[in-house]
């Protein structure tokens, strides 16, 4: 006798429908699963609490969740794929609730709250979050003449000036970006770095959490960019390398997305500085070449850069090419005010600052202790509101290793004083300094006076 078969569970059929919102929305499912749980805590639902499973369930085996999930779901949707017209729970092939949960759901749903943004592991389309206030426009495409109507190209215009950024928000950022570089040398760094970076996640927030047009999305990725070439600025103050590259990184994408090559030169800009000072001379030199290439010609980065190009070829000992660079920088330098102001003012004091570190590292000593006193006149003499207190430190011990190096240690240790007297001790004056520790304990080992500026040093930089 034939045993009797087993009946087979009958086979679970996807909801097509509902996945293939999923798909377009770049939702995960643990993003609508909190979604989910954060609209029903605010509908006073705290009971329904459905978990990335579950709406795996509900989407590759057609189960349907109980009322009013469906309602809720059709209004993550709805918004994560930028509709102007709500899904409904029949759209995403769910059982439909009455009008009243709609209307409750609209009026409860706080729409500033959004999901937790999506992590780049787990997002690889790296999405914007789902809850927003304006979504985009599904439209019947103009398939003939016949069935074309003027209220749908007047929704094309609309959609794409449709904005949820408040008046003025880019300008506030722009702001930003002038004030930080204006006050840059008269603050401390730490001090900087709160604001500079606040300003940077709020560029962050209005790109990535709010809707705004590709014009406005131009301004933001151009402000966000310069604001990391501040960040990166201050993270070499602070001898934070890593942070610099990271910032520039950061600047360098912004500027592709906003199509600015300036905000790019800067970034190579401090990307050389950061190099040259932390003895990456190659680093430097295809920084300094990389930002030419990209900077808008004869403008201040350009001029910035050609100036950093002489240098770095001073420091890698290629005489004949400093020479070219300097030559280009100095032809600048007639045009140039002779006091620049801010972190990206351009001057001629600077270009002489920088000779004097060119003419030490090519071994002309006597150049460079000229070239060091007149940046020092020059930089003790700027107004108020254009002060450099780096860029005088920096002056001044490069005089005071041309003194070194010419037998005058005691000159030397004077102006290094001075040098260290500065409000503005930053990491790169602090290097500088313990370099011409260096050189004078080689020269003048027994020389009480090196002995005591030796300890000075050491109790700054311990």
């Amino acid at each position: 006798m034939t045993a009797p078969s087993t009946p087979k569970k009958p086979r679970k059929s996807p909801n097509l429908a509902l996945r293939g919102w999923l798909k377009r929305s770049g939702m995960t499912y643990e993003e609508v699963a909190i979604g989910l749980r954060q609209i029903a805590a605010r509908n006073g639902r705290r009971d329904l609490a459905p978990g990335r499973s579950r709406i795996g369930h509900w989407a590759n085996d057609g189960e349907q969740p109980r009322e009013p999930i469906p309602s809720y779901l059709a209004h993550i949707l709805t918004h994560a794929c930028r509709l102007t017209t709500p899904l409904t729970p029949a759209d995403l092939n769910m059982n439909q609730i009455d009008s009243q949960v709609i209307s409750t759901l609209c009026d409860l749903c706080d729409p500033s709250a959004s999901l937790p943004t999506p992590g780049l592991a787990g997002d690889p389309t790296k999405r914007r979050t789902a809850l927003t206030l304006i979504g985009g426009t599904a439209l019947t495409p103009l398939m003939a003449p016949s069935a074309a109507s003027a209220g749908t190209v007047h929704a094309y215009a609309q959609h794409a000036a449709a904005t949820e950024l408040a008046p003025g928000e880019p300008e506030e950022l722009e702001l930003a970006v002038q004030h930080l570089g204006a006050a840059y040398s008269a603050q401390p760094p730490r001090d900087l770095w709160r604001d500079a970076a606040a300003h940077r996640h709020r560029a962050f927030t209005l790109l990535h959490d709010h809707r705004h047009t590709l014009r406005e999305g131009r301004d933001l990725s151009r402000h966000a960019g310069m604001l990391s070439v501040i960040l990166a600025w201050i993270a070499h103050d602070l001898g934070r390398t890593d942070l610099v590259e990271a910032f520039c990184i950061d600047a360098g994408e912004q500027a592709k997305q906003a199509d600015a090559p300036e905000v790019h030169a800067w970034a190579e800009d401090v990307r050389c500085t950061d190099a040259l000072y932390d003895g990456r001379d190659l680093d430097a030199l295809t920084a300094a070449t990389r930002g030419l290439a990209v900077a808008p010609r004869n403008s201040d980065a350009a001029v910035r850069l050609t100036a950093q190009l002489a240098r770095t070829q001073a420091k890698l000992g290629n005489s004949e090419a400093f020479a070219d660079a300097a030559g280009r920088a100095h032809r600048f330098q007639e045009r140039l005010p002779l006091h620049g102001k801010g972190l990206f003012g351009v001057d001629a004091v600077r270009i002489v600052s920088y000779d004097a570190s060119s003419h030490r590292w090519l071994g002309d000593n006597h150049s460079a202790r000229k070239a060091a006193t007149e940046a020092i006149d020059f930089y003790k003499a700027m107004p108020n509101g254009h002060q450099a207190p780096t860029r005088l430190a920096i002056a001044q011990l490069d005089l005071a290793l041309a003194h070194t190096a010419l037998g005058e240690p005691d000159a030397a240790i004077v102006a290094a004083r001075q040098a260290l007297s500065s409000d503005r001790l930053v990491h790169s004056v602090l290097g500088r300094a313990k370099h011409l520790d260096h050189r004078l304990r080689l020269r003048y080992p027994t020389l009480p006076l090196v002995t005591s500026f030796s300890e000075e040093v050491h109790a700054l930089t311990a």
